[in-house]
């Protein structure tokens, strides 16, 4: 589990295609050991070997189909979280790493105070993204200022836009969507009872 506060951003070196997976090796900007978990661009994956420097990380079918770990390529820049550990402050929200799927970044408006980012997102999670709630945009916590059917909009504040790869994303890019899990299990309690 992890708060979406990203820990940094780095470049993908190697990316070996596996069929319908992958594997992906990065060099970690902090220790870490072979079953150990990490967020990349919000895609909770593990750690199966480390050569040198670099953590090498595989990505199933099921991954590669739903998140944007399918177009990166080596010098892509991705965010990186380590998990949320006993005692650690939550400064951002509960993210599991299970993204839902991918949208579209259409519209970009910027101020001297803040970046607000239009994004397209798949009909099917319209029913788990609601205004002032939580969503996940590869892998950093966010808040809907907005929402529409296939479109919602979240306010950057400076910081993040510095310090997330938000900074390369431009008009067109794909990004991560993990929605809010608490409003998963809301719907399946509402599902149930509907039953």
């Amino acid at each position: 589990m992890f708060t979406g506060i990203i820990e940094g951003v780095i470049k993908v070196g190697r990316v070996k295609r596996e069929g319908r997976g992958a594997s992906f090796h990065l060099q970690l900007p902090f220790d870490a050991n072979i079953k150990e978990s990490v967020s990349i661009n919000g895609v909770c994956l593990t750690i199966e070997s480390i050569h040198g420097k670099a953590a090498v990380f595989k990505a199933v079918e099921e991954t590669i189909e739903k998140t944007n770990l399918s177009i990166l390529k080596p010098g892509d820049r991705v965010n990186i979280e380590r998990p949320l550990k006993i005692g650690d402050l939550l400064g951002g929200h509960f993210v599991y790493g299970h993204v839902d799927g991918m949208g579209k970044l259409v519209d970009v408006k910027k101020s001297p105070f803040s970046t607000e980012l239009a994004i397209e997102y798949p009909l099917e999670l319209d029913k788990f993204i609601a205004r002032k709630g939580s969503i996940a945009l590869d892998g950093i916590s966010l808040t809907v200022v907005d929402v529409s059917p296939h479109l919602f909009r979240v306010a950057i504040v400076p910081y993040t836009m510095k310090n997330t790869n938000l900074k390369y994303r431009k008009r067109g890019d794909c990004l991560n969507i993990e929605v809010d899990p608490f409003s998963r299990y809301i719907e399946r309690i509402r599902e149930a009872t509907d039953e």
